[in-house]
């Protein structure tokens, strides 16, 4: 399965290439992160290619995601995945997200945690 990952600069989207690196039959196909785009990711985290073959995935900037992967975990800051899981799921890809974006019952309780 091809697999995304909407803000991989971050700690859960770090962590989660770390577990990814262990799964066979999966490959990680594109990594977002606005920071880090154009980068290549093993220069600017060295010791994961140590533990997988991720010397060729390069960070992109969030844009048109659709069709880049067949699942995306959305590990990006708070707000981001509200905007691109519907884009994502209108398309037939399949979201998970790992931020609070839909974490949180009602919209008042995400204000009253995230502001």
């Amino acid at each position: 399965m091809r697999l995304g990952i909407v803000g991989a600069s971050g700690y859960a989207g770090l962590e989660l290439l770390r577990l990814l690196a262990v799964r066979s039959g999966d490959e990680v196909t594109i990594i977002t992160s606005r920071q880090e785009a154009g980068e290549p990711l093993t220069k600017i985290f060295p010791h994961l290619s140590k533990i997988a073959n991720y010397d060729k995935l390069k960070f992109v900037a969030p844009a048109d995601l659709a069709g880049q992967a067949d699942v995306f975990f959305l590990a990006a800051q708070h707000g981001v995945a509200m905007e691109i899981a519907p884009k994502l799921l209108q398309k037939g890809a399949r979201v998970i997200d790992l931020s609070a974006d839909f974490r949180l019952k009602t919209p008042e309780l995400f204000r009253k945690w995230y502001g």
